[in-house]
C-alpha cells in the first residue's frame, strides 16, 4: 500500500568514499519528516561500503533505512528501477553518492508537487562544484539572487530536446507516474535526457525557485566521458533518445529543436572520432530532412573519416 506524502531517497554509491558520508548526512538533515532512505552500494572497490555500514549502524534509529550491497557494479538504471519498484512512497528521488541535498530541498520541492497528482516531477536550481572548487549555480542568477531568465514551462519539452536545461539531481518524481511510464530505459547508458523528454511530452512539470542540491563535477563522473574519443558510451544512447524523440514529435518547432540537437551531437561525435554513431546521427538527420549547410560538411567529414580527436582532446 502506497504511503501518502512519503518520499523515498534512493542513494546509489559507486566509489564515493570521499563524499558518501556527507551525502547521507544531508538526507538525514532534511526538514521534511516523511522520508525513507534506500542506500545502494553498487560494487564499490574503495572504502565506500564500510563507511556506509558504519553510518547506517549509527543512524538506524533516526530514519527508516535500507542498505543494499552489490558485489559487482550493475547498470545504474537497473539498480534504480529495482528500488523504484520496491518502494511504496508517493515521491522518489535519485541521489548519487557524490552529491548532497540542502536541508529544505524536499519540503520546498514537495510543496510544489502537492497541488496536482498529474505533475510528473518538480525540479530546482543547484550549485555546481567543479574540480577547481569553483561553485556556480546551474541557472544564471543576478547579484541579488533572482533568475536572469524565467523558466518557461510551456515549451519545456522543446527546450529539453535542444539543450540540457534541467539539473537531474534536483528532481523529485511523482512515483506513480514514473512507474506507469516504465522508469528508466535500461537499454541506455544514462537516464536523464530520456526520462525528462518522455515525461515532459505527456505530463506537466513544475519548477521550484530554490537551490536544493550541490552537484559535484569530477573526472570520474559519467558525464565527463560523454564525448570520449572513439569509445563514447553515452553518444549511442543519445542517438537512441533522439530516435525516440522523432517518433514523439508533433509540431514543426519540435522538429526544429531536434535538428539542432542532432547537429550538436553530430559535431561532437565527429570531433571525438566516434564515426559509427556519427553515421547514425547523419541517417536520422536525413530522415527529418536537415538542410543546414553545416550538415553537408559533416557528411563529407564522415565520408573521409578525418580524425581530429587529438585536437578535440586538447580543446575540451
Amino acid at each position: 500500500m502506497k504511503s501518502s506524502g512519503l518520499v523515498t531517497i534512493v542513494c546509489i554509491c559507486y566509489n564515493h568514499e570521499s563524499w558518501i558520508q556527507e551525502c547521507l548526512e544531508s538526507v538525514k538533515l532534511q526538514d521534511y519528516p516523511q522520508k525513507e532512505l534506500i542506500i545502494i552500494d553498487n560494487g564499490s572497490s574503495d572504502n565506500s561500503l564500510r563507511i556506509i555500514q558504519k553510518w547506517v549502524k549509527e543512524n538506524s534509529g533516526s530514519l527508516k533505512l535500507e542498505l543494499v550491497s552489490h558485489k559487482e557494479p550493475q547498470s545504474y538504471l537497473k539498480v534504480f528501477n529495482d528500488a523504484l519498484r520496491k518502494s511504496k512512497s508517493q515521491y522518489i528521488v535519485d541521489l548519487a553518492g557524490d552529491d548532497l541535498l540542502y536541508p529544505d530541498h524536499l519540503s520546498l520541492s514537495i510543496a510544489r508537487l502537492k497541488p496536482s497528482k498529474d505533475i510528473a516531477f518538480v525540479f530546482s536550481d543547484a550549485y555546481i562544484l567543479d574540480e577547481d572548487r569553483i561553485v556556480k549555480t546551474f541557472y544564471d542568477r543576478k547579484s541579488g539572487g533572482e533568475l536572469k531568465e524565467e523558466i518557461e514551462l510551456g515549451k519545456i519539452y522543446e527546450t529539453l530536446i535542444q539543450s540540457y536545461s534541467i539539473c537531474a539531481p534536483t528532481i523529485v518524481f511523482n512515483r506513480d507516474i514514473l512507474v506507469r511510464e516504465g522508469g528508466y530505459d535500461e537499454n541506455l547508458s544514462y537516464e536523464d535526457f530520456d526520462i525528462q523528454v518522455r515525461l515532459s511530452r505527456k505530463y506537466p512539470l513544475v519548477f521550484s525557485d530554490h537551490v536544493g542540491v550541490l552537484k559535484r563535477k569530477h573526472l570520474d563522473s559519467l558525464s565527463s566521458s560523454q564525448y570520449i574519443p572513439y569509445y563514447s558510451k553515452m553518444l549511442p544512447s543519445t542517438l537512441l533518445v533522439c530516435q525516440k524523440i522523432k517518433k514523439m514529435n508533433e509540431t514543426e518547432s519540435e522538429n526544429i529543436a531536434l535538428k539542432k540537437r542532432i547537429l550538436f551531437e553530430l559535431k561532437h561525435a565527429l570531433w571525438s572520432a566516434n564515426f559509427k554513431v556519427a553515421r547514425g546521427f547523419i541517417e536520422l538527420g536525413d530522415e527529418i530532412n536537415i538542410k543546414n549547410p553545416l550538415f553537408m560538411i559533416y557528411k563529407i567529414w564522415l565520408r573521409l573519416k578525418i580524425d581530429l580527436s587529438w585536437l578535440y582532446t586538447r580543446l575540451t
